[in-house]
């Protein structure tokens, strides 16, 4: 899997090394900051590929059938709504995330006390997620595969857990089985991932349980359901055996694997990840190296023009460049100014549409919270307790996962328009530096580009807290009371009580949302600010540095000016090579 991106990757990664190292001979630093940045950009680049399916459709076998491991158990009870990521490491780890930001190193056999229903009913230990990291060259270059639960506890409980992970990932493995084919519940479910997910990748599993036409057969009516679901006619399903290719893997047997067709799919889902997330990470990190390599091009240019230019022309020059200097560096603080300012109109903008929210959702939602008492007044008051809090509970989960949804991708767009008028203005401040230089030495530079979204490692979770304490308001019932009032009263006050509780709920969960998105704003804000201002150093000090270097040189001898100036002749060449491998980099990811 894919192997032609992880080829290229790697030739780029070396390209940025070598260019690095001639930085580093340099002497200029601020290039080689810039260079191990987009180098570990490139390096954590993720590709989250989440697996979904009903429980027994054989989802943990397959994870195990790409890792060539059973690093997952395979024969355990109905997973609760945790979800599970699968990551790189040099050894196998399991970590356990609670919602209060705690982690929990545990052993392989103590997974299920936390992921299953047994172990974990109603995820009363307030797990998070769980973090499996395995050494897996499957694994490697950032691919993570994230387990989710079957389709009935996903949805019906805590359905945040999944849902904070469906907007972020690359593809979806959608697993089906030939025996028996979809069920309403999950052409129920496949609706539901689609608002989020737009590429499903639809896996038939367990293709060695039946004979080739027997496969076809159930293929072709899942082909059907799912088409007329989601209103298309372009449905693509991948037959596979999960257990044949875990055997596979384990015994080597190439014969095993060819009958599972994993590598079929493999390819398929390469090319994918390749064209989609890959090209632009590759193109991005291409673009970028290419400038840097400008700046040291440039740099040498004009220490060759400055060795070249007498002694007393070159110290007016140095203090024309000076001052200019001094007006980009007001430029620069103008900038930060105004992009402090835009951080906080977007979180005005948070704040606004948090209040919209409350004042539009919380009447609609107390008349639903109402409708619902009405349709269960006939219950107990013990049965009529639970599907009242569950209906506050499923409700405000509701509310929020379609509006985080809807914010995070109204704040990306605005946050993109600031950052392409940030970078914009950066880029003509970095042409000022430039520009200082260049009508002193006649020399170019390429201008630097950028853009960027907020980050997406999203850290909010609900804040449902504690079940109602419906029979012990102010002290004056307790827990008995519900034996002893009328049905029709205690269900009056179970009522009022939720809906005093609602507003409060909504509110508490709102001010996550609110700490969450700000976090994230911000961050991504100080990031963003802090590379291109790394770019603006890089500039300054590249030319400082070059000058520098003439001068010294103008008090050297003869011998050492042509010592140096046969090293500035060595770097060039070793830029104009990777300069030229750059190229042929540009054209194979173009022509991907």
């Amino acid at each position: 899997m894919l192997e032609w991106y992880k080829q290229i990757r790697q030739e780029l990664t070396g390209y940025i090394e070598r260019l690095s190292a001639v930085s580093s001979s340099r002497g200029n630093k601020k290039i080689e900051e810039n260079l191990k940045e987009i180098s570990e950009k490139l390096a954590g680049n993720r590709f989250n590929l989440v697996v979904l399916g009903q429980f027994k459709r054989g989802k943990s076998t397959f994870i195990n059938s790409l890792l060539g491991d059973k690093v997952l158990p395979t024969a355990v009870v109905p997973l609760t709504s945790i979800v599970t990521l699968i990551k790189h490491g040099q050894r196998k780890t399991i970590e356990v995330l609670f919602t209060n930001g705690e982690r929990k190193t545990i052993s392989r056999d103590q997974l299920a006390d936390y992921v299953t229903e047994r172990g974990n009913p109603a995820n009363e230990k307030k797990v998070k997620h769980v973090e499996v990291s395995y050494p897996s060259d499957y694994l490697k270059d950032g691919v993570f595969i994230i387990d989710t639960p079957g389709v009935g506890s996903t949805f019906e409980n805590n359905t945040e857990m999944t849902y904070n992970y469906l907007p972020r990932v690359d593809a979806a493995l959608f697993l089906l089985a030939v025996d028996p084919p979809m069920s309403q519940s999950e052409i129920t479910f496949l609706k539901d991932v689609k608002q989020y997910v737009e590429k499903i990748f639809f896996i038939q599993n367990k293709i060695d349980y039946m004979e080739e036409e027997e496969c076809q057969e159930s293929m072709l009516f899942s082909k059907q359901v799912i088409e007329e679901a989601l209103g298309s006619d372009n449905i693509r399903i991948h037959p596979l055996s999960a257990k044949l290719a875990l055997e596979g893997k384990q015994t080597k047997s190439k014969k095993r694997l060819k009958e599972s067709r994993l590598s079929e799919f493999d390819k398929v889902l390469g090319d994918f990840l390749l064209k989609e997330k890959g090209k632009t990470v590759l193109h991005s990190a291409l673009n970028n190296t290419r400038k840097l390599l400008s700046d040291e091009e440039f740099a040498i240019e004009l220490e060759r023009k400055a060795i070249a230019t007498p002694l007393e022309a070159l110290e007016q020059k140095i203090q024309l460049f000076q001052e200019k200097m001094e007006l980009v560096r007001r430029d620069r603080e103008d900038n930060t100014y105004y992009f402090e300012g835009e951080v906080k109109r977007l979180t005005d903008m948070l704040d606004r549409d948090l209040e919209r929210l409350k004042k539009v959702e919380i009447p609609k939602l107390l008349k639903e919270l109402e409708a619902t008492g009405e349709k269960h007044q006939h219950k107990n008051t013990s049965e009529y307790v639970k599907l009242m809090e569950k209906e506050l509970h499923d409700t405000i989960i509701r509310t929020f996962d379609d509006w985080i949804i809807r914010e995070e991708e109204r704040l990306n767009q605005e946050y993109g328009r600031v950052s392409k008028r940030f970078s914009d203005r950066t880029n003509e401040i970095i042409d000022a530096i430039v520009n200082a230089s260049a009508e002193l030495f006649e020399l170019k530079l390429e201008r630097f580009t950028s853009e960027e979204t907020i980050s997406s490692d999203s850290r909010f979770y609900y804040m449902l807290g504690d079940p109602p304490k419906f029979f012990d308001l102010e002290g004056a019932l307790d827990f008995f009371s519900q034996k002893i009032l009328p049905k029709g009263l205690s269900q009056v006050m179970v009522l009022k009580d939720l809906q005093k509780k609602l507003p409060e709920k909504i509110d508490m969960n709102c001010g996550r949302v609110r700490w969450d998105f700000t976090n994230r704003i911000k961050q991504s804000f100080l990031k963003f600010r802090w590379d291109l201002n790394l770019k603006i150093d890089a500039t300054e000090e590249g030319i400082s540095r070059a000058i520098d270097k003439a001068i010294e040189l103008k008090k050297a001898s003869t011998a050492e000016v042509k010592k140096v100036t046969t090293l500035i002749d060595e770097q060039w060449e070793q830029l104009q090579s990777i300069k030229q491998q750059l190229q042929q980099q540009e054209e194979a990811i173009q022509s991907l």
